[in-house]
């Protein structure tokens, strides 16, 4: 299928004029159909971003945010940039763009927290107006890419610094083929690498590939290009030691510690967690076709069509870095950092109009079995997309907002509260302050020794909080364990808030909140 706007424009000679024959009227008017058609397109191009953005919103506006995205908003609120940067980034395991655009939004312009959701959406919007006007891809491929479940979804509208992962890697596959201008890629490669781990890994193999592209066309650069070059080599090396100074993990990460409490686990229990290659399945598949061998399939044809295209370095390189981070410390939203590292090589990848026209035979069938494989990609991503956007709206994705609407409802922060877990964060952000009574700071800190995770008996009874409030992943293990022993200090449960953490067609896991009264006694 190929665009209008693909089409070239006829124009009337200088020497046409009135007195010319009715064919070469039919020749001059009919040429000026291509510009009105190609402005239908664009506004067909408008229409399918407007489509994009009320259902991004629509679904939004039932979003209940989780930990996750609370956490980095409480460290901007509540530290310094230097502060943030230079310490408790190390904690979080993640370069601080996301952060430092938080912590403008709250100091400069005084953001709430429900403004959040909007921040990421704003970014991922402008990722998939990237995709719809620009990508090289036939419009019936990247209308329906621009609905798939990481761009309209996971992307989209979970406010975390992924939103701006595709609208980064899609400015680099943009400027790829522009060695002319370096300093345009750097600046885009310079925020990549600053925005999370997967960025930093994409930003180093897109600035690799790339500046391969520059050595071979080295004799065909100007002395000026060649000096912005050096430049921009140099300021990318700096940015990557930044980084690494910036996340380098000190021994109380909280990584380490879990992972020296695994190591003395027995080996009948380790043997139960999965292990490198379900973890690696679980990527392949959730990064593409949702079953593992359709989706090895497409990574197999991807590969051997960008092998055709001279581009399948900088696709494995990035996919086999992003693959050992994910083994290392992966969740299934991580999925999503191959996925758009995909789109971002077959973009760069993909042929101009007048270098397929030119295509051979077997070129040609290459092209359209590689379209067929995406529009297949699609089909799987949309649905799932459908899915999850209709259990957004059915069920609450987390239960922290409703839980710190009781909490403000009933009062209980005018006196003691405790909290137990991670997800208390997700509480803590509806306050402008730190409530819990238990925890020194409201965010949680990702080194030993962790503080608000287990509950202290011998501090529960000597402050007495009136309330308790014990975040879940799994509410059903809460209730045998937890419960009977806060009830055995007096407390009863008054409000139990539900949450399900969505991906795709299933729940990942549970986002509930218990919260338990002191008993008053007579």
């Amino acid at each position: 299928m190929s665009d209008p706007a693909a089409v070239p424009e006829l124009t009337e000679t200088p020497e046409s004029g009135a007195g010319v024959a009715a064919g070469e009227i039919h020749l001059v008017s009919s040429s000026a159909s291509p510009m009105p058609a190609a402005r239908w397109w664009r506004l067909a191009d408008f229409g399918v971003l407007g489509i994009w953005i009320f259902i991004v919103g629509f679904t939004l506006r039932y979003h209940e945010k989780w930990a996750d995205e609370a956490e980095a908003w409480l460290i901007a609120r509540d530290l310094d940039l230097k502060t943030i940067w230079f310490h408790e980034l190390r904690y979080e395991g993640s370069p601080g763009l996301w952060h430092t655009i938080l912590w403008i939004a709250q100091h400069v312009f005084h953001a709430r927290y429900d403004a959040i959701g909007s921040i990421g959406m704003a970014g991922a919007t402008a990722g998939v107006a990237l995709l719809i006007f620009k990508a090289p891809f036939p419009r019936y491929i990247r209308w329906p890419l621009a609905f798939t479940y990481f761009l309209v979804y996971q992307y989209a509208v979970i406010a975390r610094p992924y939103t701006l992962l595709p609208l980064l890697a899609f400015a680099a596959a943009m400027l790829f083929k522009d060695i002319q201008h370096p300093g345009r890629m750097t600046v885009v490669l310079v925020l990549l690498a600053n925005l999370s781990l997967h960025g930093t890994i994409l930003a180093g193999c897109f600035g690799l590939a790339y500046l391969v592209d520059a050595i071979k066309a080295w004799p065909t650069l100007d002395a000026r290009v060649r000096r912005k070059w050096w430049i921009c080599a140099a300021v990318m090396a700096a940015v990557f030691v930044f980084v690494v100074v910036v996340v380098k993990p000190t021994p109380d990460v909280e990584d380490f510690a879990f992972r020296r409490q695994i190591a003395r686990l027995p080996v009948e229990v380790r043997a139960q967690l999965p292990g490198r290659w379900q973890k690696l399945e679980a990527l392949v598949s959730g990064a593409f076709l949702d079953w593992l061998a359709p989706s090895v399939i497409f990574v197999i044809a991807a590969a051997v069509w960008l092998y055709m295209r001279r581009r399948l370095l900088v696709f494995a390189t990035s996919a086999a870095a992003l693959s050992a981070l994910y083994l290392f410390h992966g969740y299934a939203h991580h999925h999503g950092a191959v996925f758009v590292a995909l789109l971002a090589v077959l973009w760069i990848a993909w042929p101009r109009p007048d270098e397929a026209a030119a295509f051979p035979v077997n070129q040609r069938r290459a092209l359209a079995g590689m379209s067929l494989l995406l529009l297949a990609l699609c089909a799987v991503n949309l649905w799932d997309a459908a899915v999850v956007v209709h259990r957004e709206y059915l069920l609450p994705y987390s239960g922290a907002e409703d839980a710190a609407g009781y909490l403000k409802r009933v009062g209980a922060t005018r006196g003691p509260v405790f909290g137990l877990t991670y997800g208390m964060v997700g509480v803590q952000a509806y306050f402008d302050r730190n409530i819990l009574w238990n925890t020194p700071i409201s965010y949680f800190h990702h080194g030993t020794p962790f503080v608000g995770t287990s509950l202290n008996i011998d501090e529960l009874r000597k402050v007495q909080p009136e309330y308790i409030v014990v975040c879940s992943k799994d509410p059903e293990s809460e209730a045998r364990k937890v419960i009977p022993v806060i009830t055995a200090e007096g407390y009863e449960m008054v409000h139990f808030s539900d949450g399900y953490y969505l991906y795709k067609r299933s729940v990942y896991e549970r986002q509930t909140y218990f919260i338990f009264r002191r008993v008053q006694t007579y």
